[in-house]
């Protein structure tokens, strides 16, 4: 926990005035538990289960429409990217996923999920600029052969 000692001077009278403020800061109180973190990157919870001491407490979700198009690479990026305090286990007939993770360690699990989310940004980026590209190329032929019909 931080703690932040501000002050003020306002100098409108004969003698200084002093405001003094103490705030404390704790940076747990920020980081987001794994469902919230999960709902934050725009998936579907389907349920929870809360894990004791020694067991992974669980989070099952599916991807929405919007990240549908990398349902694959999640699924191996779930196999790839594997942490000591979370993982993610896919269930293709279901085609749903659920995140294990320790509740003890939320920096690390939101570091988890920050990693495998960014990939699957990346990848969505990739895919509609090499859209755009292709979509250019084609039209790009078609004018092409326009052009040559004309000459012959």
């Amino acid at each position: 926990m931080v703690t932040a000692l501000k002050t003020t001077t306002e100098s409108n009278e004969e003698f200084p005035h002093s405001n003094l403020t103490l705030s404390r800061y704790d940076p747990l109180q920020d980081v987001l538990g794994p469902g919230e973190a999960l709902q934050q990157q725009g998936v579907k919870l389907l349920g929870r289960q809360s894990g004791g001491k020694d067991t992974f407490a669980e989070v099952s979700f599916e991807l929405s429409e919007k990240l549908a198009g990398v349902y694959g690479m999640l699924r191996g990026l779930s196999d790839l990217y594997r942490s000591p305090v979370a993982y993610i286990k896919s269930n293709h007939a279901a085609k749903s996923f659920t995140l294990y993770f320790k509740a003890e360690a939320k920096h690390e699990v939101k570091s988890f999920l920050e990693l495998i989310f960014n990939s699957l940004d990346r990848e969505q980026h990739f895919r509609n600029v090499l859209n755009q590209l292709l979509s250019i190329q084609q039209r790009q032929e078609k004018e092409n052969e326009l052009i040559y019909k004309q000459l012959m």
